[in-house]
């Protein structure tokens, strides 16, 4: 905890009423792994078809410290699989949207590009600006992202291949363009794309929140666009 920074004595006092309650090493691995958590990518997930692809590419995620995935269910709906998640979720938040175009919307607000994989392009991830925040979208197995959805993307993308075959499995993708979004951090300084103090501070109360009162994954799930 000695190099441990905290955003302000509030925070401190908050987050350090729970650290008698947990063991010495998982504090430390907590506060080791907050420091690396990003939002400045995150990954948003377009009616897939098997829940078992979506699980897997939020346990991919939280292996790369992206601490947030948007799922969008106007056609299917995403049922949590514990099998394939190991626990993962605990420490994510995952956003759920009933609506395409109002996901693109709160991702713009928040200050994101929309960068939507496609076959139809020449345009590598390699390419891309990625020193902007960037939302990346992949689609569902049948048909990939909706037509709107491209036709709205601020850019659109496909992953270096040389093979015959068309396209990945959908969590493959996913887990191919986190390691290119990870070695791109790792080459400008991991710690120019982490959390900004305060918003660091706040994740880790809510991880030690759920850790303590033993949630996993009711209260990192958070459904918009219910109405």
């Amino acid at each position: 905890m000695e190099n441990y920074v905290y955003s302000s004595p509030e925070m401190q006092q908050k987050i350090e009423a729970y650290l008698p309650r947990i063991t010495e090493h998982r504090r430390d691995l907590l506060i080791k792994v907050v420091q690396n958590r990003t939002r400045h990518f995150c990954m948003v997930l377009e009616d897939l078809f098997d829940p078992h692809n979506i699980s897997a590419v939020i346990r991919t995620a939280e292996v790369f410290g992206i601490e947030d995935v948007h799922v969008i269910e106007e056609v299917n709906p995403y049922k949590v699989n514990k099998s394939i998640l190991k626990g993962s979720i605990k420490w994510m938040n995952i956003y759920l949207h009933k609506k395409r175009m109002a996901c693109m919307e709160h991702l713009r607000k928040k200050g994101y590009r929309i960068a939507v994989a496609s076959t139809n392009t020449n345009n590598s991830v390699l390419d891309l600006d990625l020193s902007q925040p960037t939302a990346f979208y992949l689609g569902s197995e049948f048909t990939g992202n909706h037509p709107d959805t491209l036709a709205a993307a601020d850019c659109e993308f496909k992953l270096p291949q040389y093979g015959i075959t068309e396209s990945m499995n959908v969590s493959v993708a996913g887990g191919v363009l986190m390691c290119y979004l990870d070695h791109f951090m790792q080459q400008k300084g991991r710690q120019n794309f982490t959390l900004p103090p305060k918003e660091r501070d706040e994740l880790l109360l809510e991880w030690l929140e759920r850790h303590i009162n033993d949630e996993i994954a009711s209260s990192s799930i958070t459904r918009i666009g219910d109405e």
